[in-house]
């Protein structure tokens, strides 16, 4: 639980980097970086069957789309604004 709750706050303290352009390239490393470590806990889940105990339970294609597809199209997005201007 500690872990879900930190890696959250953590991941808008990076959302709120991308938009300092001062900040936005250490954000978006910092983006790809959790995106990547979450990549373990997805094939866990995947294996595990895609329902945990009490808790969430999604279809096994939803899971593997969102491994397969929606992880590298965060990547790409968190890549592509590394040196844009926002708003």
């Amino acid at each position: 639980e500690l872990i879900n709750y930190s890696s959250g706050v953590l991941e808008i303290i990076l959302a709120i980097g991308v938009a300092v352009p001062k900040m936005r390239l250490l954000a978006v490393k910092g983006i790809i970086l959790i995106l990547i470590a979450f990549v373990p806990s997805h094939i866990y889940f995947i294996t595990e069957g895609v329902c945990m105990s009490d808790s969430l339970c999604v279809p096994i294609w939803i899971a593997w789309i969102r491994l397969i597809v929606i992880h590298p199209l965060l990547i790409y997005w968190a890549w592509s604004v590394r040196k844009t201007e926002l708003g």
